[in-house]
């Protein structure tokens, strides 16, 4: 309670303040710093940009050619043996890459020169300050060793600094947003700065760019500062621009922020506050910087900062995803992670009762219809582990009862069926262009009771399911979802050998998210109502009994709103409420064909199914109290064209008892995405007048208890013992009970 009445005052309090009034500036932790070897003086190179590839294995600088300069003519690459970390640089063994005489020229005159690339890392883009700029074309992504005069795209004959509607006159800074529809030019001129944004009909074609906007930066720049190089953050809803100065021992400069509430547009930018750069005891100049994995790194390049004159790269640790001046949570991410968890629940419901179909319509000649279930699923599974996975979620999975029952069949038929199905999953989903990997744990378990009346299937089913999920973006925040489901359900025969499987379903969720340190930051509520119709031909084709089937989902779910609190970053966000549709469908073919050997039977089966995703992309709204504008975050549609395959055996013996293997994977078309589950089944077909009953309960003490039940007319003789695991006292018991019916 305490905690709760302290977070509601800490909110409070931030509210009041305005945009202005914001001073919780997020600060860069300096780490180290690199000397990397251009072999520095007076007119000799010196680093002016920087680039890192996704994985933190190579790092490139350009240099600024001094008047008067005979080398440093290059871009320099050089390999890291750790990811992201520059004290595992090779300075020695470094890789120079000569841009002379390949087409544009970059190599002489004094200038900035920049580096970037295309999000896939198949172009090189190579800009001076001059206005003039060389492209390639990687055949390997980030292969930049590569480049000739054959990797070079043709000069397209334009001038970066004076093609465009507003004149750059020096330029300093370039880069591009994420699907290279829009290229952004830093005018870095002393008192005159400003960033041009530049729309491209054709994504990373700077040739085919329309000028759309100036942002004027000059009034939060310091005297006599030059602004030198920009950067956005992941998603396009925070700009950076840099500050520069020659000799700038001594001399404080800045990282500068913007807050846009349109994603990657200028003209929609505020401006937030800034950093003073220092590392190592020293102020520091960014002459070009960048961030590194996944934004909880930044790297600095200065140019002969220190008094040995040496060129330094500096290296910062960020307390949370691009956070220099203001930290905000991946909304993209997290609510990407939350849809997620909507579609998996439909899902889970959904499948185990339709597999539940499955596997009556194939034991319809025997009396019971009682089974218990366990599933594991495994996304970017592997499989040498698996059956240790296995193992190890048996442990974890609370099954209430084992039952083995055996009853007359004739009453059966009248009477109601249970059944249960536990499931344990982990994995990593949603690693996207804009949406980070999520690792997921989800385990479950469904109780369901039904009735075979007149050859057709009526029943309910319970499932109480719990989430867990790490969002991999740096933050280390956490969510765990809780959630309960309500299923009706029932399958009819239709004419012609066919059946209509209906599913009407409801499900309320609780999510509760935890910030880095495992700190509450934030809950909300949701609920959601769904629905799923499949028709199938009983009629089998081909001697491999193939059996066409399809089937239609659709699901609508809402979330409440609610506040997210970022202690360490001083940061509350505001999420509004969201509401979604989700839904797919589906056609393919079922085989099912059992072999009988003597008393034994063996069942054959599985389906391919082609699932068409009907779900949009989601818009959502969140707003920050650092500037109170509500900022729309865009969930894209991970994959619209899927696949889905099963096989699986079913062993039963003459008594009745059953055991079943299934493999499923289900694989994205249009991405790499894609989940493997598998499916362990165990049964038994009841014998008349014989009841057998296992039951642990591990809820209760472990208790268990075993029965065994005989029908004798009218009268039941019963034989019961107990006993409870792990007590300190064992408990053990039993009795005999005889009762009549009359």
């Amino acid at each position: 309670m305490m905690k709760r009445l302290f977070l509601i005052t800490f909110c409070l309090c931030f509210i009041m303040q305005t945009v202005h009034a914001y001073t919780g500036i997020v600060k860069p932790v300096f780490k180290q710093l690199k000397d990397p070897n251009l072999d520095g003086a007076n007119n000799e190179p010196s680093t002016t940009s920087i680039a890192i590839t996704p994985d933190g294995k190579k790092m490139f600088l350009m240099d600024h050619l001094e008047t008067g300069a005979t080398d440093g003519h290059a871009i320099f690459i050089y390999d890291l043996t750790t990811a992201f970390d520059i004290s595992t640089m090779d300075v020695t063994n470094r890789t120079i890459v000569n841009t002379t005489g390949l087409g544009d020229d970059l190599s002489f005159g004094n200038g900035n020169k920049d580096i970037g690339f295309s999000n896939d890392g198949k172009k090189l883009f190579l800009f001076i300050s001059s206005g003039k700029a060389q492209f390639h074309n990687l055949a390997t992504p980030y292969d930049v060793a590569s480049i000739s005069a054959s990797t070079l795209i043709p000069d397209d004959g334009l001038n970066y600094r004076t093609n465009y509607t507003d004149t750059i006159t020096l330029l300093n800074g370039v880069t591009f947003n994420n699907d290279g529809t829009k290229l952004y030019l830093n005018d870095g001129q002393k008192n005159e700065t400003n960033v041009v944004q530049v729309n491209l009909s054709t994504p990373f074609d700077p040739s085919s760019g329309t000028f759309a906007h100036s942002l004027d930066t000059n009034s939060i720049m310091g005297t006599n500062r030059w602004s030198m190089d920009i950067a956005f953050d992941d998603d396009g809803t925070r700009l950076y621009i840099s500050e520069g100065i020659n000799n700038g021992t001594g001399y404080g400069t800045h990282i500068h922020a913007y807050k846009l509430s349109t994603p990657f547009e200028l003209s929609s930018a505020t401006y937030v506050g800034k950093y003073q750069i220092e590392g190592n005891g020293n102020n520091v100049s960014a002459y070009g910087w960048t961030f590194g994995n996944n934004g909880m790194k930044a790297y600095i390049a200065t140019e002969d900062e220190n008094a040995d004159g040496d060129d330094i790269i500096y290296e910062y640790d960020l307390t949370c995803p691009y956070g220099i001046v203001l930290c905000e949570t991946d909304a993209v991410t997290a609510i990407g992670a939350q849809v997620e968890i909507a579609k998996n629940v439909i899902y889970q419901n959904s499948s185990t009762i339709f597999k539940r179909f499955d596997w009556l319509r194939r034991n319809d000649e025997r009396a019971n219809f009682t089974n218990h279930e366990v599933k594991l699923n495994i996304h970017n599974p592997i499989l040498a582990a698996l059956k240790t996975n296995f193992e190890n979620s048996l442990n974890n999975i609370q099954l209430t009862q084992a039952s083995l029952k055996k009853e007359n069949s004739s009453k059966n038929k009248k009477n109601w069926s249970h059944w249960s199905h536990g499931d344990f999953s982990i994995g990593r989903v949603g690693d996207t262009a804009t949406s980070k990997p999520k690792e997921v744990k989800t385990k479950g378990f469904m109780y369901g009771l039904d009735k075979l009346v007149d050859n057709k299937i009526f029943g309910y089913a319970f499932r109480y399911g719990k989430d867990e999920v790490d969002l991999e973006d740096g933050s280390n925040t956490e969510s765990d979802v809780y959630t309960f489901s309500l299923n009706m359900y029932s399958s009819v025969p239709l004419k012609s050998q066919s059946n209509l499987n209906l599913l009407l379903g409801v499900s309320y969720l609780m999510l509760e998210q935890y910030d880095r340190n495992y700190r509450e930051s934030g809950s909300r509520n949701g609920k959601q109502i769904y629905t799923s119709i499949s028709y199938e031909n009983e009629n089998a084709y081909t001697k491999y009994d193939l059996i066409p089937f399809g089937k239609f989902e659709i699901g609508v779910t809402q979330f409440s709103d609610y506040t997210n609190f970022d202690v360490i970053s001083n940061n509350i966000e505001n999420h509004e409420r969201l509401t979604f549709r989700t839904g797919n469908v589906s056609t393919g073919l079922k085989f099912d064909n059992i072999l009988y050997l003597k008393d034994k039977t063996l069942s054959r089966n599985g389906f391919i199914e082609y699932i068409y995703d009907l779900s949009p992309d989601i818009d959502h709204y969140v707003r920050s109290h650092i500037d109170n504008v509500s900022v729309k975050k865009t969930i894209k549609t991970h994959s619209l064209h899927n696949v889905k395959g099963n096989i699986g055996f079913e062993y039963m013996n003459s008594k009745g008892s059953t055991v079943a293997i299934n493999y499923e994977r289900f694989q994205s078309l249009d991405e790499s995405g894609h989940k493997d589950s598998l499916l362990i089944k165990f049964g038994t077909v009841k014998r008349p007048n014989v009841n057998f009953d296992v039951i642990y309960d591990p809820t209760n003490n472990n208790k268990t208890e075993v029965s065994y039940l005989k029908e004798f007319g009218n009268f039941n003789l019963k034989l019961k013992s107990n006993y409870s695991l792990f007590s300190k006292i064992p408990d053990y018991g039993a009795n005999v009970e005889f009762s009549g019916t009359f």
